[in-house]
């Protein structure tokens, strides 16, 4: 995101919230706020935690959702959700400030970059360079999971990265810090539907199996990478005995919450403080995003026109 987009949408959402926080805020009163975030700075994951400590919401962990989802335990006042996905080396130095205001989060944790040090996304730049006919990751994502690996596995062989992911000995670490939870996101973080049915049992059924042999206790939850599943994904879920996952969608509105497609809403680690906030309350949704679709659409008739002329 360039520095002049940044700028726009943060004042987008400076605005949004001084018209419309306090009807925003009143949401949550009945339904829990589920975020997550991936790499973010200290500076956006501070301005996060201080909107919500300035407004009132109280932390809650992952067994407390899970009940609050399955209608054992009722939602007392704001109540917010933490998560991390992938498992980013940068994450731990959030620790201070996860320690000062005594948050639990949940880390969902792919585990070949654990043991690799990369995310295979990393790799894309040197894959455009050397393939004419891929041009971005969504290229990638598009292509079966043999295909994509193939690719990826190349790179791998010609390209050398610093380490970007936690290693075992941190993942130890964090797992063994009172406030955090370990959850899986697959062993490679594949694009889930576009995998075979062994690659997919592997994904579920190893990831889980390497975290518990690790970590020494139960891995129980989720989250989808890319937010991408369907049926069948939900049904290995239920055979490798996790009981909850979470996705990326963000219809945290809804009264009734399955525990194996909670929502969740993305914060952006490349936005803005209070871009992100109008993200997580809804006011992006409601406002922004119909005003950037219609002008969108505008465009591309005036582009029509203009080529027809």
């Amino acid at each position: 995101m360039s520095s002049l987009k940044k700028a726009i949408a943060n004042s987008l959402g400076f605005v949004m919230l001084l018209f419309f926080k306090r009807i925003a805020l009143k949401q949550f009163e009945k339904c829990v706020l589920s975020i997550y975030f991936h790499n973010p700075s200290a500076i956006l994951f501070k301005g996060i935690i201080n909107f919500l400590n300035a407004n009132g919401f109280k932390y809650i962990d992952e067994k407390e959702y899970y009940e609050i989802v399955k209608g054992n335990a009722n939602i007392s006042g704001r109540s917010v959700f933490i998560s991390f996905d992938d498992g980013w080396r940068g994450n731990l130095k959030l620790i201070p400030v996860i320690e000062k205001y005594n948050i639990p989060i949940t880390v969902f944790v792919s585990v070949k970059p654990v043991i690799s040090g990369n995310f295979w996304w990393e790799y894309t730049d040197y894959i455009k360079k050397n393939n004419s006919k891929i041009s971005s990751v969504e290229d990638l994502k598009k292509m079966t999971n043999e295909q994509r690996l193939y690719h990826v596995n190349k790179a791998i062989e010609h390209r050398k990265l610093e380490r970007s992911a936690i290693n075992s000995d941190e993942l130890c670490l964090l797992h063994n810090h009172p406030l955090i939870t370990i959850g899986s996101h697959t062993y490679t973080h594949p694009i889930t539907i576009m995998c075979s049915d062994d690659e997919l049992q592997f994904e579920y059924r190893e990831s889980k199996k390497y975290l518990e042999s690790l970590l020494h206790t139960n891995i129980e939850s989720l989250s989808f990478p890319n937010g991408d599943y369907n049926k069948r994904d939900l049904s290995l879920l239920k055979k490798n005995a996790y009981i909850m996952a979470f996705t990326t969608s963000v219809n945290i509105f809804n009264d009734i919450i399955d525990e194996y497609e909670i929502p969740r809403i993305s914060i952006n680690s490349m936005g803005g403080k209070y871009e992100n906030i109008s993200r997580m309350l809804g006011l992006w949704d409601q406002f922004i995003q119909p005003l950037h679709f219609r002008l969108r659409e505008v465009n591309r008739k005036l582009k029509t026109a203009i080529y027809c002329f």
